[in-house]
């Protein structure tokens, strides 16, 4: 009889220690799962532009885009070059597996652009000139 209670009494153990370790597993998953949850967040909605017109420095360009709630994104910037070219990139991810999407148009702009000469550092009197660049 003695060794039939020590038998129940291991067993009983036996079952009570499976059964707190089972309630700490799921605890710590449950731990897990709800952490994971608070720092995936969802995409927010934006928007946002701006643009730049200086006729003094010939220095034109723009950018604008918006994002919705599901994270697609779709934009455009475009900018004047040296060359007189104006070249309006755009791009657009749906969240489609394709990732983001560019196309580069190039047109011409009629502006000449104004190219400022080179700055050097007078080194004799600490100032700043104006050094004339030859083009040969």
């Amino acid at each position: 009889a003695i060794v039939s209670d020590l038998k129940n009494l291991k067993m009983k153990s036996a079952i009570i220690f499976l059964a707190i370790l089972g309630v700490a597993l799921s605890a710590k998953l449950q731990r897990k799962e709800l952490l994971e949850e608070e720092t995936t967040k969802k995409p927010q909605p934006y928007n946002f532009g701006f643009e730049v017109r200086d006729d003094d420095t010939t220095n034109y360009q723009n950018r604008a885009e918006v994002a919705d709630e599901f994270g697609r994104v779709k934009g455009s910037y475009s900018y004047v070059l040296p060359d007189g070219y104006v070249y309006t990139v755009t791009y657009e991810d749906k969240k489609d597996g394709k990732g983001l999407v560019t196309t580069v148009r190039k047109e011409p702009s009629g502006i000449k652009v104004i190219i400022p000469e080179p700055m050097v550092k007078d080194k004799e009197h600490n100032r700043v000139k104006q050094q004339k660049v030859q083009n040969f």
